[in-house]
């Protein structure tokens, strides 16, 4: 194995383990009735979709899978172009922001969907190998998330790893 897909491999191991999982599952664990859309469900993988937070939710809620993927078997949603208004209690965007060009959009678009009290999850890499290319673009430090979600009340942005390296960014923020 090469040093590069060793380096990888790490970091996918340690981004992985679990953070963004437990966040998640924090969260829901209380979560009941509620309209949530789940952006990049991701592809399936043995029949399992590994990339979707569906499981940590209840079956109370009305979950819906999204992707810009048609072939996932998802509701195709793309984040710039989607045009709803005020129709989610929750949205949940994990690993998505740093594969959308045009993220200012997409946080425009997230927080005009969310009902008024609503929740946006999301979770974008921090320290990360790039991955999915050419459309890996960006990373995001808590300073950027921080301004790029002004129109919204953060509840929680809590990172994984060290803070001067992060590996992640965990973000819950209420419209």
């Amino acid at each position: 194995m090469g040093a590069i897909a060793f380096l990888r491999g790490l970091a996918h191991f340690i981004c992985r383990a679990g953070f963004k999982d437990d966040c998640i599952k924090k969260f829901a664990g209380t979560v009941r009735n509620k309209r949530i859309l789940e952006l990049g469900s991701g592809k399936p993988d043995m029949g399992r979709y590994p990339y979707s937070s569906k499981q940590l939710f209840g079956a109370s809620n009305e979950f819906i899978r999204s992707d810009v993927v048609g072939e996932y078997g998802h509701k195709i949603v793309d984040v710039t172009r989607m045009r709803y208004k005020s129709e989610f209690d929750i949205i949940l965007c994990t690993n998505v922001l740093e594969h959308v060009f045009d993220f200012g959009k997409a946080i425009e678009n997230i927080y005009n969907g969310l009902k008024h009290g609503g929740v946006a999850l999301i979770y974008v890499p921090g320290f990360y190998p790039l991955h999915d290319e050419p459309s890996d673009y960006w990373r995001f430090t808590e300073h950027s998330l921080r301004k790029l979600l002004k129109k919204f009340r953060v509840l929680r942005l809590r990172h994984s790893g060290v803070r001067r390296y992060p590996f992640g960014y965990y973000v819950e923020a209420v419209k």
